[in-house]
């Protein structure tokens, strides 16, 4: 009888986990689901390398608009800060030995030592550069004190602030607040300049002028990056030192980054 009665159980578990499973298969979203509006071209290109890309102005709209039931407002965040110009980005890892999860991606986006060795075509120089000469986390803002990256976590907290230092090879130092949170479906990243940035002797940006959202999320294809960038500096400025093409390619080398760190997890 207690043979019986552990091949029952033993059936019955099965079939709840196999339910358990079905369910949270069918829960995962696909590219469709979220950006139901992109072309068969800007599909295509999404699961290209590097994604695609495109800058406008405070009074234009993305080109890239994804479904109210993607419950994240990228674009509501940044305009907080009042920008004069965004970039915006979309792109899908294809799905490659597993599906990755939100502690993947937690663990991708912390490892912030490894985006100085990223090199990008500059188009107004027709060469390839290396944006970011050095970075590392630091305990206290604004300070040059670097600290090591932290070991891979075994549990995902539910939001976390940490600090960035970068040597630019435009801007020089430059410092970071990063913001990271989780809902049920994905997690979001913010970054967010603290310090003025300087091109030469002179103050292109004011602190907390630069706003950088990244939304990824596991879904039915692999993982989706959805990011958008705002800048707020002087209309001068910016057509002085073509500041559209040095935040694009920042934004495409940390879009480099974060898709070769996510490919390395599995």
């Amino acid at each position: 009888m207690q043979i019986k009665n552990k091949i029952i159980f033993t059936c019955l578990f099965l079939i709840h986990a196999f339910s358990v499973s079905a369910q949270a298969a069918d829960s995962i979203r696909s590219l469709d689901e979220l950006f139901p509006d992109l072309t068969e071209n800007q599909r295509q290109e999404a699961f290209d390398t590097g994604g695609i890309r495109n800058t406008f102005f405070r009074h234009e709209t993305p080109l890239y608009v994804p479904s109210p039931s993607l419950g994240v407002d990228l674009m509501g965040s940044i305009l907080k800060r009042v920008p004069a110009q965004f970039i915006e980005a979309l792109i899908v890892i294809p799905r490659n030995e597993r599906q990755l999860d939100k502690l993947d991606i937690y663990n991708a986006v912390m490892k912030i030592e490894n985006i100085k060795n990223y090199i990008v075509h500059s188009q107004s120089r027709n060469k390839m550069i290396r944006v970011f000469e050095e970075s590392s986390q630091i305990e206290i803002p604004n300070r040059n004190s670097p600290i090591p990256d932290p070991p891979p976590a075994s549990i995902l907290p539910a939001s976390q602030t940490i600090f960035v230092r970068v040597k630019d090879s435009s801007f020089g130092t430059t410092y970071f607040r990063g913001e990271f949170s989780a809902d049920s479906r994905g997690i979001t990243y913010r970054l967010i300049n603290t310090a003025a940035i300087w091109f030469l002797i002179f103050p292109v940006m004011g602190a907390e002028k630069f706003a950088m959202s990244v939304y990824v999320e596991p879904i039915k294809e692999g993982i989706l990056i959805y990011g958008m960038a705002g800048i707020d500096i002087p209309m001068f400025i910016a057509s002085s030192i073509n500041i559209a093409e040095a935040i694009d390619m920042r934004v495409k080398t940390v879009v480099n980054w974060l898709c070769d760190n996510l490919n390395s997890q599995n």
